[in-house]
């Protein structure tokens, strides 16, 4: 139980990180709509609160909601750190000859 309410709460910040307008754009290639953005963030309160069932299974009234805060707060970690470091899927590998560029965004001469 514990496992399913990671799942969905890792579900739901995805939903909430592609409602965002750069995160989107940056996997999909393009913006989404203000319709389906609007979707996107219904659906993941819904996972939100979806991920509380099986917590509260999993350890009870006492327990339960403590462990769906650290599901939640790991949930969002997670999909943080994989919004924001794993390489983007709309550009093509290789940078299409330009040079890389560093954290600082200056431009490293190799």
């Amino acid at each position: 139980m514990t496992l399913l309410g990671l799942i969905i709460a890792i579900l739901a910040f995805a939903l909430f990180g592609f409602a965002n307008d750069d995160h989107h754009q940056r996997r999909f290639g393009r913006r989404p709509a203000p319709a389906r953005k609007r979707r996107m963030r219904a659906a993941a309160w819904a996972a939100v609160a979806a991920s509380l069932p099986p917590a509260i299974l999993a350890q009870g009234w006492v327990f339960g909601p403590v462990l769906w805060l650290g599901m939640l707060m790991l949930g969002a970690g997670i999909v943080f750190l994989s919004l924001n470091l794993l390489p983007d899927t709309s550009r093509p590998l290789g940078g299409g000859g330009k040079r890389a560029e560093g954290i600082s965004g200056r431009v490293s001469h190799r």
